[in-house]
């Protein structure tokens, strides 16, 4: 998303919407079949990658309003939790919650965000990291409270670890902050590092309102309360602008914004399945909608009065194993092994005019510099491999299906949302899985759910993966296969290898290292296989500026609008 506000951690994905990657559309006249375009890879511009059609504020209209659709919006608006973390309530909460030292260049390059930032200067004293930060006097909280060092501090209480009282999804660089004090005045903050950690650009890329650091306001208290008073931004919450009968949030202008004012009067997201999505473009009820999939993008293209803007989408993943389900890791490497990946990915594109290669990293994507093919792959067979590793660790054919220990493998596919695509794909994946003997059947559920279900590990498996929100894969790495962030799955070979990897400052060789982590935690434990990235197609209607597929980008809400 675009002057976006950054949130370091992958925000999680899933539904329809799981695909993704860049792509130029050669529409062709009468009937001819529409070119296909090609996944990008190294060395690709940046600047083909996405499509906001930018535009200097001073040729857009004053005023007006956007509609927007999403999957799903809440029940839970804290975005930092594990029961927030989904990328449609964020979405949604990123025109209130700006806070944050940093926004984000399209090619990932982060630079500070001068309505929140005056300075960013690190510095080694007596052997330690040590961080000089200076905030805008100017910041304040919705609610009147300073954007100061006691929000700092606050930030970095609550994130430190997910061992503590407050459930967050990853403590990423805040679990090396040995102290966060005020420096000479409320405004100027040192941050000492109890071990080196890199990239230090992930402090404070959110700043956290002081009063959610009391764990039953963070955990609890977001549930159907966005708290736009912890918020800050161009825009603030209307009133009654959460309505969960209708499932709209409305937002407009904030009167307390210090910064530059928005165009918009009002942006109004709503909670449509797939199908009504469509529906409601159509009828001009949205001013943009999803155009990802086949069923979309046919459905949508010839729309009049839109227009269609490409641009490479940052996901990855499409297969999601939950380990408290399927709880043997050797299961898990089979499935791995075992799933036809390249007819999954077909039916994904199949209608679309895109193709790709297929993905090999959660990390990265392939025109990034860092990417690496990580994921694991037979030799020879794939069917016979699979096989192999489930009666190499004991199981045996009972029947159709391989049994252990008197207990059947089966499991479920949950699929979220009403686009056939999915669940095309999601038959597929169980007629897969049946011919190597594991019983799979699909579970249909509303897109509603899938806000629920994910940070609830409500599932056997899902077609759902993470969106890539920097260039970086230090935090990512972390986040994913740190056991400790994890519920404890992982392994302490591989926590070493990530605690070893945190502290090296060479931005390559860190990389490098996260790469070899990820190959192994792929090999060896096996969660989320990748499957898809894909294109982000998205249909806008004619005049709308400053949105779209974006990249890296951080969204400049208060530059969204259209043209005169």
């Amino acid at each position: 998303m675009e002057k976006q506000y950054i949130f370091n951690r992958r925000t999680l994905l899933g539904g329809a919407a799981a695909t993704t990657t860049v792509g130029l559309l050669a529409a062709c006249g009468g009937k001819k079949e529409e070119e296909k375009v090609k996944s990008a890879g190294k060395g690709a511009k940046v600047e083909d990658l996405y499509d906001i059609n930018a535009h200097p504020v001073s040729d857009l209209k004053q005023g007006g309003e956007v509609r927007l659709p999403l999957g799903s919006i809440g029940p839970d608006f804290n975005v930092y939790s594990t029961g927030g973390s989904n990328s449609d309530t964020y979405a949604a909460m990123s025109t209130l919650y700006a806070a944050g030292l940093w926004s984000s260049l399209p090619n990932g390059t982060l630079e500070l965000n001068k309505d929140f930032a005056v300075s960013f200067d690190p510095k080694e004293e007596n052997g330690k990291t040590v961080v000089y930060v200076a905030v805008n006097p100017k910041a304040k909280f919705n609610d009147g409270t300073p954007m100061d060092y006691k929000a700092l501090q606050a930030t970095w209480q609550i994130l430190k670890s997910t061992e503590g009282d407050f459930k967050i999804v990853t403590s990423g660089i805040y679990g090396s902050v040995e102290k966060v004090e005020r420096d000479g005045d409320d405004f100027r903050v040192k941050v000492t590092m109890t071990s080196p950690y890199y990239p230090l650009n992930e402090l404070f890329a959110s700043i956290l309102h002081p009063k959610m650091a009391d764990p039953k306001v963070f955990n609890d208290g977001f549930v159907h309360n966005p708290h736009p008073e912890f918020g800050c931004g161009p825009f603030k919450l209307a009133d009654k602008g959460w309505n969960s009968t209708e499932n709209t949030f409305t937002v407009v202008p904030n009167e307390k914004w210090w910064g530059e004012k928005p165009v918009l009067d009002r942006i109004i997201f709503r909670t449509l399945e797939a199908s009504a999505e469509r529906a409601a473009f159509k009828n001009g009820e949205i001013d943009v909608a999803s155009a990802r999939t086949s069923t979309a993008y046919a459905e949508v293209k010839n729309v009049a009065n839109a227009e269609l803007r490409k641009g490479q989408r940052l996901f990855s993943g499409g297969l999601n194993l939950n380990p408290k389900r399927i709880e043997d890791a050797k299961v898990r490497k089979a499935i791995f092994i075992g799933t036809n990946r390249e007819a999954l990915a077909k039916i994904r594109y199949q209608g679309l005019p895109w193709e790709e290669q297929l993905p090999g990293s959660r990390l990265y994507l392939p025109f990034e510099e860092y990417y690496e093919d990580n994921f694991p792959k037979a030799d020879g067979d794939a069917k016979a491999a699979a096989q192999k590793i489930l009666e190499d660790a004991g199981y045996k054919k009972d029947g159709e299906f391989y049994a252990k220990n008197g207990k059947q493998l089966s499991y479920k596919i949950s699929i979220f949302g009403d686009d056939p695509v999915n669940n095309s794909m999601a038959q597929t994946f169980v007629q897969n899985m049946k011919e190597l003997g594991i019983n799979f059947s699909v579970n249909s559920r509303a897109s509603s759910e899938f806000s629920k279900a994910i940070p609830a590990r409500d599932y056997d498996t899902t077609f759902s993966g993470f969106s890539i929100s920097t260039a970086d894969g230090t935090s990512a790495t972390k986040q994913f296969y740190y056991s400790k962030d994890n519920e404890g799955i992982g392994s302490e070979e591989i926590d070493k290898m990530i605690e070893k990897m945190l502290v090296i400052k060479d931005d390559k060789e860190r990389n490098k290292k996260c790469n070899e982590i990820e190959k192994k935690h792929m090999d060896e434990i096996s969660t989320v296989g990748t499957v898809f990235n894909g294109p982000d197609f998205m249909m806008c209607k004619k005049g709308l500026a400053n949105y779209g597929p974006s990249l890296f980008q951080t969204t400049d809400w208060a530059k969204v609008g259209w043209l005169k």
